[in-house]
C-alpha cells in the first residue's frame, strides 16, 4: 500500500522508500526528515485539491507532494 492511499487518522509503518526512478538525492531528503523504514507515520489531513499531504512522523508534522507519497510503501 501506498502513503496517498491512506486516509485521515491512519497510522501506518514504512516498509520501503523510492523507486527505480527517484534520484538518491529525493531519497537522502525523506531520510533527513525522518521517514525512515519501520518509522511509524500518521496521515493528519489531504490539502483541499489533492496536491500533498500532511503527515507527522517522529513527532514533527511535515508536508509531502502525493508524488513523493506514491513512492512510499507503508503497511498497517
Amino acid at each position: 500500500m501506498k502513503l496517498s492511499e491512506l486516509e485521515a487518522g491512519e497510522v501506518v509503518t514504512v516498509s520501503a522508500i523510492g523507486n527505480s526512478d527517484m534520484t538518491q538525492t529525493i531519497k537522502r531528503k525523506l531520510l533527513s526528515m525522518g521517514i525512515t523504514p519501520k518509522s511509524k507515520i500518521t496521515l493528519i489531513r489531504r490539502a483541499p485539491l489533492g496536491s500533498g499531504l500532511e503527515i507527522e512522523v517522529r513527532g514533527s508534522r511535515l508536508c509531502v507532494r502525493s508524488e513523493l507519497a506514491d513512492a512510499i510503501e507503508v503497511t498497517k
